[in-house]
């Protein structure tokens, strides 16, 4: 199985809409969508993912306290994972999609 790892926009610490959500039934060409820019890696488990995401923000000073995950819906396959940091004591909250191929 493949995981894309991507960053999310700044959001709430549980996103409730899925990145690619057409709950307006937009149009194919501007149905909403996860940016290539927004992509972190490529990984061959979940837990490979979520490695990489807390190293990153471990090298860059930060104390992970916290770590929260959820599917969106069983259809599209995304997950959102928030790992909660602090740094110089303020919480924060750091938001990623976990993007799998399965069922594809």
């Amino acid at each position: 199985m493949l995981v894309e790892l991507y960053a999310a926009p700044a959001a709430e610490p549980h996103p409730t809409e899925s990145p690619v959500s057409n709950a307006v039934g937009e149009l194919p060409d501007q149905e909403p969508s996860l940016s290539p820019d927004q992509l972190l890696g490529s990984f061959d488990s979940r837990e490979e993912a979520i490695t990489f995401a807390k190293e990153q923000l471990i090298d860059g000073g930060q104390n992970i306290t916290d770590t929260q995950s959820g599917m969106f819906d069983e259809h599209t396959h995304i997950e959102w994972l928030t790992l909660t940091t602090t740094q110089h004591d303020a919480a924060m909250h750091k938001t990623f999609y976990l993007v799998t191929d399965e069922g594809y």
